[in-house]
């Protein structure tokens, strides 16, 4: 009998596209164990496992593929090797290190990405990496006995991006003590988030169920956004909308009249200030012709003119934003 017998059962199940299908797992923490684990007893033919963070102690109370022996190694490699115990019919690869390390060509190959991230930074950028080369994400978070998982098809339904429900940075921190590989990394004077396995266990089922249903085109999608709350054990689904000025995946952006106002005397750093204020981004890079433009340079109708192409990146993207500049008129 096969050790997939019971499954089969169900009516549109389709093996073969699971034993066909790669999917990446970012982030093997307290949601991306239950995640990698269900996609590993499923039988999805290719896992790919990524965290650059080690276990911690505070990691065993929910993270049920670590013990204490695991404490200082890579999650990554910890989870690969346990997975591999758990079904050895499938390929399992592990990759201890920051998402934008890798390959694109890694995340080209996949049919879905998941993602159980603590850090708003890194899901904002993953979501701009799946938006960029089009594959589906399914992302979730939990703080306490609440929990969400959002789920995005580019250019079809609303992206991270697009409608941000958790944008508060103190909502974004690590939910335990970082491991060794982040702690040269800024620290917060915030506590770590509140966690518990059950709320870990509910919604990493529901992302890992999604992305399966995703894989054999079973069952009814999520629609979007679903909000958990244990406390009361209520789920509501959040039906939200794409927004044409979305700088992810919006459509204005890829327009020619997508422009950023401009006058003389004021410095790149000024510039480059309105801008991640307008975009929610972190510390903005101007770059004009190849060249990443100096905070300092007094702007000017020479260096900038009218309808110049500038490029946006930043931390929290994938690709970098265009805009035409549009020169103050007096």
């Amino acid at each position: 009998m096969s050790r997939y017998d019971r499954q089969l059962r169900i009516d549109g199940w389709n093996q073969e596209k699971l034993r066909d299908a790669t999917v990446l797992v970012a982030g093997v923490g307290a949601l991306g164990s239950f995640i990698a684990t269900n996609l590993t007893l499923s039988g999805v033919g290719k896992l790919i496992l990524v965290d650059m963070d080690t276990v911690e102690v505070s990691n065993l109370n929910r993270q049920f593929l670590f013990r204490k022996r695991d404490v200082r190694k890579y999650k990554a490699e910890v989870a690969a090797r346990k997975l591999r115990q758990m079904n050895n019919e499938i390929e399992i690869v592990s990759m201890p290190t920051k998402l934008e390390n890798i390959k694109r060509s890694v995340y080209e190959e996949c049919d879905i990405i998941t993602a159980g991230l603590d850090s708003f930074d890194a899901r904002r950028w993953l979501n701009s990496l799946c938006v960029d080369l089009n594959k589906p994400l399914i992302t979730g978070g939990m703080y306490g006995f609440m929990g969400h998982v959002q789920r995005i098809i580019p250019y079809e339904t609303p992206c991270f991006e697009c409608q941000p429900l958790v944008p508060q940075e103190k909502l974004s921190q690590a939910c335990s003590p970082i491991g060794e590989k982040r702690k040269h990394l800024p620290k917060k004077p915030e506590a770590p988030l509140p966690a518990v396995a059950t709320l870990s266990m509910i919604i990493g089922g529901i992302i890992s169920q999604e992305c399966l249903k995703h894989l054999m085109e079973l069952g009814t999608p999520l629609d979007n956004y679903l909000f958990y709350d244990g406390m009361t054990n209520t789920t509501t689904v959040i039906k939200l909308e794409r927004k044409y000025n979305c700088p992810v995946c919006g459509e204005f952006y890829s327009l020619k009249e997508a422009t950023i106002t401009v006058e003389d005397g004021e410095k790149i750093s000024d510039l480059s200030t309105r801008i991640a204020y307008a975009f929610g981004l972190a510390e903005p890079r101007i770059m004009l012709r190849g060249v990443i433009l100096d905070k300092e340079l007094i702007i000017n109708k020479k260096n900038l003119k009218e309808g110049s192409k500038i490029f946006i990146m930043d931390d929290r993207l994938a690709k970098p934003l265009k805009l035409i500049i549009k020169r103050e008129k007096k």
